[in-house]
């Protein structure tokens, strides 16, 4: 006997519409059901398929103006300027995604990896000042991320590549290694394996030189995701690591010894040649002469990205934990305490740290010994001044366009470098200079009124080219009421429709969401992409309703008719606004199919609407740019959790989408390994009879996530039902969702029911 969860119908919409199957396959004939593993959601397609209307013709008055618009002011930032901006260095020199670089001592000649569009691989480049080409010297059938030259390098000639791979080949055959080379008349030739082990995802190959003579290498966890082998806290192995190896001199046929004075020689169980563990994927390493220790870049998985200045011995938490926040708390820690992140940055600001160089020249006097590192993602930099005790200061110094791989800093000019991993012309090396516009006052909106998003923002009265919105499945603000508006930008960028997941926005689009509550407005929240990148704001209304004002980064707390209010900061905002959800969530397609009252008596779908009104179509062509080519009743819909006529399973696998797939998704922000977006196989989801993996709440040790049947042993709702700790979502509102907490229960109880 199948249970309810392993074969649901699928719902039909109406009765001339033949049913699609959950991949997506048309059914040979009309009004056909079958039993598939999924989700009781359809995706109808009407036979034969409806022409497309997109006219503006007969469009409700309220839309005749929608459509581009050049009047909004919300651009920069409300901060000051940032004292430094990014300046193209070595213009003559075109670099394709360029990985790392160094400049060789003696010589002062550039020495990079780069990575051409065609080539598989990656290869090992010279170009020396003043020449004309640059000159390829190696290339690896896998990709080379560490340069280091020995100390004695003038003498001996000794460079260290750091390098995974090979890709030819098995993936099981991957590998993390060092391979030391002697470059001999401007040639690396006699390669020798230093040190090798499994790795096929987070290598680290972060390569550094201590003071004592040491040479220091980092190892990741050797996945691509979440740690799987349980490498972290394994002290049995090479992986998740920092290692520090004599490559002076060698023991057991090895091309290195082990220092005796490394913190575990002699414990058993131990890798003699760790120095340090807990690492997910170490990238980049340096070494701060001053404070002789070493700082580690590190990538974070789901929310926090972080950055070490490595103390001998220390475990660094993963998997356990993610930087400063418990990430799997059932599994097991090594035998030393977790030290906590030097530096941290959660996902709101940094998503792919790229660990820098310690500034060491005259150059640019305020950042005078600070560790200077990035994000490959956001393409912000950072500072930061240690004492060896404590930080000093800690600031955002640049906020670029820049895929950042690499930090260096140019011997002969003092140049802080940046390494840019795009190609062509917008790739390759940039320089740090100070901004011109430092100490000049921010004109980014403080008032609402100033945004220009209103015609009156007393009367809540946008400019009339904003698109007003309703969702589905709105998200649960302490029963606030939610007005949406989305504002597309003046210029022949246009959406890119995805059918299930978040869109593809235009860079100057603004979301714009009101919350109040007793008609009262509480604050009105902005979403605004610039540059490729999302960013949230919030503005406080006053007492008198007749402006709101911009709320700092850090958000603020409020008393509410004795009810407890958070307007969320800025970074709160983007754990939830995700990249695996594309950033705005209530943008998609299931959330948007639905029938909106324009006025007027004047009812129509907001996706037809939209189509129409030009939003999907490239200007200057007739067809559509993507796949919204069809009518709207042909794409899904996320049915609404109140319809107590709509299917019970239909309307609680909406719930979870809405309220919680941006993070519990692969590569989401949440690490449950659950997969609750609306699509997905039951059997797939990770729920049913799933031990959880962050704590069992007191359920003990048979708590699992869902017990079909006993919503009262399923951690999911106790999660759902609290506030505090634990809460699920864990954001948002100071309240359960009552909504929900009802409508999990009763799915939860429905699925045994179903399978008897």
């Amino acid at each position: 006997m199948k249970t309810a969860f392993e074969s649901p119908n699928f719902v039909r919409r109406s009765e001339r519409e033949r049913v699609a199957p959950y991949h997506g396959e048309l059914l040979a004939h009309a009004r056909c059901y079958m039993a598939l593993v999924g989700i009781l959601l359809a995706s109808s397609v009407p036979a034969p398929a409806a022409e497309l209307d997109l006219s503006r013709e007969n469009l409700p008055p309220r839309l005749q103006k929608v459509g581009g618009y050049a009047g909004s002011n919300v651009r920069g930032r409300p901060e000051p300027p940032l004292p430094f901006v990014a300046e193209r260095a070595f213009p003559e020199l075109e670099i394709n995604r360029l990985i790392t670089f160094k400049f060789e001592p003696g010589t002062g000649d550039l020495m990079y990896v780069d990575q051409p569009p065609k080539m598989k691989g990656t290869r090992l480049v010279r170009y020396r000042r003043g020449s004309n080409e640059p000159e390829a010297l190696l290339e690896v059938d896998g990709v080379t991320t560490g340069i280091e030259f020995h100390p004695d390098h003038r003498e001996n000639g000794y460079i260290y590549l750091g390098h995974s791979g090979p890709l030819s080949g098995d993936r099981a055959d991957r590998k993390g290694t060092v391979t030391r080379y002697t470059m001999r008349d401007g040639k690396p030739i006699e390669p020798l394996v230093i040190i090798q082990w499994p790795s096929d995802g987070h290598n680290g190959l972060g390569l550094a030189f201590g003071s004592d003579g040491m040479f220091y290498v980092t190892t990741g966890d050797g996945t691509s995701d979440s740690d799987t082998d349980l490498t972290g806290q394994d002290l049995t192995k090479l992986l998740a690591k920092v290692l520090r190896l004599d490559v002076k001199s060698s023991d057991d046929g090895l091309a290195y010894s082990v220092p005796t004075n490394n913190p575990f020689v002699g414990q058993e169980g131990i890798r003699p040649e760790t120095f340090a563990y807990g690492f997910r994927n170490p990238w980049r390493a340096c070494w701060d002469h001053r404070l002789k220790r070493l700082w580690v870049g590190n990538n974070g998985q789901d929310r926090l990205e972080q950055a070490y200045l490595v103390e001998r011995g220390a475990n660094y938490g993963w998997s356990v934990y993610e930087g400063s926040r418990i990430f799997y708390a059932n599994r097991e820690l090594g035998p030393h305490p977790v030290s906590p992140p030097t530096v941290e940055h959660d996902h709101g600001e940094s998503r792919s740290l790229t660990g820098g160089v310690v500034y060491t020249a005259e150059k640019l006097p305020s950042l005078k010994n600070a560790y200077i590192y990035g994000d490959n993602t956001t393409g912000k930099i950072w500072a930061v001044l240690h004492d060896g005790e404590t930080v000093v200061w800690n600031r955002e110094i640049a906020d670029t366009q820049m895929r950042i791989t690499d930090f260096a800093v140019d011997p002969d000019t003092g140049d802080l470098l940046v390494a840019d991993y795009k190609t062509g012309s917008e790739g390759g090396l940039y320089r740090m200079v100070p901004n011109p516009d430092k100490g000049r006052t921010s004109d980014f909106p403080r008032r609402l009124s100033q945004t220009g998003l209103f015609r009156s923002v007393e009367k809540h009265d946008v400019a009339p080219e904003l698109f007003p919105y309703k969702v589905n499945v709105p998200e649960w603000a302490d029963g606030a009421q939610i007005a949406r508006f989305l504002m597309l930008p003046a210029n022949e960028a246009y959406l890119r429709f995805a059918p299930r997941r978040g869109w593809n926005l235009p860079d100057e689009t603004v979301a714009i969401q009101t919350l109040s509550l007793n008609e009262r407005r509480i604050e009105t929240r902005l979403m605004v992409k610039q540059e490729g990148e999302w960013t949230a704001y919030s503005y406080e209304w006053n007492k008198e309703q007749s402006d709101a004002q911009l709320v700092s980064a850090k958000g603020k707390n409020l008393k509410i008719d004795g009810r407890n209010w958070r307007i969320p900061s800025r970074a709160e905002c983007m754990i939830c606004h995700s990249r695996a959800a594309n950033f705005v969530l209530g943008l998609q397609s299931p959330q948007l199919n639905r029938t909106h009252d324009y006025g007027d008596g004047v009812q129509r779908n907001q996706l037809d609407v939209m189509n129409r009104l030009g939003f999907f179509m490239k200007q200057g062509t007739k067809k559509p740019s993507s796949t919204m080519s069809k009518t709207a009743e042909t794409y899904d819909v996320l049915a609404r959790i109140t319809d107590a006529s709509a299917d019970l399973d239909k309307r609680a696998r909406s719930y979870l989408h809405a309220a919680c797939s941006h993070c519990h998704v692969p590569a989401g922000g949440g690490n449950a390994q659950m997969d609750l977006r609306y699509f997905i196989e039951p059997k797939k989801m990770g729920v049913f009879n799933e031990t959880p993996n962050h704590g069992d709440l007191g359920f003990g040790a048979d708590a699992k996530i869902i017990v079909p049947g006993h919503p009262e042993k399923s951690v999911m709702l106790n999660r759902c039902s609290r506030v505090g700790p634990g809460q699920m979502p864990p954001m948002g509102s100071q309240s359960p969702d009552p909504r929900s907490v009802g409508l999990l229960a009763q799915w939860i109880l429905s699925l045994k029911e179903k399978s008897e």
